[in-house]
């Protein structure tokens, strides 16, 4: 038996128990579902590595191992992308909040002044 299914699994299940503890902590999101299931597709495609020859033909692709490469290298720019979008919204907020205090921190000081 080679290694790598076993390495990859061990990999899989942290993260799958990672994933429970986030649930069981009530802070469930619909993410989560995919993630466990995209855990569990890589603990059976490394255990079973020709089940990905099938999906990958009726895509084009001719073997197995290249189309789970494909599919790894979408996911990865996916979450890239969205990663993107989440740290530039947190930017446009960060930009709002700051003008917003300093904007407060101007009228109360126009307002000290006045009182002197």
């Amino acid at each position: 038996m080679m290694i790598y299914p076993v390495i990859f699994s061990l990999i899989a299940l942290i993260a799958i128990i990672y994933i429970y503890q986030k649930v069981y902590n009530k802070k469930f999101s619909s993410n989560y579902i995919i993630w466990i299931i995209i855990w569990l597709l890589v603990i059976i495609f490394a255990f079973v590595p020709e089940l990905s020859s099938p999906i990958a033909n009726f895509f084009g692709i001719s073997r197995g191992l290249d189309f789970l490469l494909i599919v790894a290298i979408l996911l990865i720019f996916y979450l890239i992308f969205k990663l993107y979008m989440k740290i530039d919204k947190l930017q446009q907020d960060v930009t709002q909040i700051v003008r917003k205090i300093a904007l407060d921190n101007e009228i109360s000081d126009k307002d000290n002044d006045d009182e002197d």
